[in-house]
């Protein structure tokens, strides 16, 4: 479950259909005791983010100056909460990260090697973002991905299929909520 935050999925263009089929992969995933892995984007003070991910911040606030940006997504912060109904249960892992690869500087890699995954499935905010860079750095890792297309979704609709169009014309599977269900039944 990829940034179901406030400040983050709930910005999604298509929210109502995420949360639905959120829920459905969960409930899924529990029936058979499927690992689901959860990120919590919780960024540091300002002063601690790289100058990249500052220019982001910028483009993503609307400022044209660094002095202008306002501190976000800070854990207690509305916009660092979970989604209502969204939220991570009992036995799933929850890790904190600061940068659009679920892989860098968290122990993710780690806790999928020790369990023996070697696929992972996506579902939640920003396919074209997150989700797009964590399925490509999952590759170059040795693991295969899938994108629950209807469980994802971005700030707009056009660069949510721009990033699932591209997806699907290299090696990862995109494909519906209920294939994935239909599967792990």
């Amino acid at each position: 479950m990829w940034d179901m935050q406030n400040g983050l999925a709930g910005k999604a263009s298509n929210l109502e259909l995420i949360k639905v089929n959120a829920k459905l992969l969960l409930d899924t995933a529990d029936k058979h005791q499927i690992p689901v892995f959860w990120s919590k984007h919780i960024l540091p003070s300002l002063d601690l983010i790289t100058d990249p991910f500052l220019m982001f911040l910028m483009k993503k606030q609307k400022v044209s100056d660094p002095n202008m940006l306002v501190e976000t997504m800070k854990d207690g912060m509305f916009d660092a909460q979970y989604l209502d109904g969204l939220e991570p249960r009992q036995g799933h892992i929850v890790l904190e990260k600061s940068q659009p690869s679920f892989f860098i500087d968290t122990p993710l890699d780690l806790r999928l090697k020790t369990l023996g995954i070697k696929t992972l499935v996506f579902a939640g905010v920003a396919t074209d973002i997150g989700i797009e860079f964590t399925c490509r750095h999952a590759a170059s890792l040795g693991y295969f991905s899938v994108v629950a297309e209807d469980a994802c979704g971005s700030y707009t609709d056009v660069a949510h299929q721009r990033s699932l169009d591209f997806l699907r014309s290299w090696i990862t599977p995109v494909v519906k909520t209920k294939d994935i269900i239909e599967i792990w039944n």
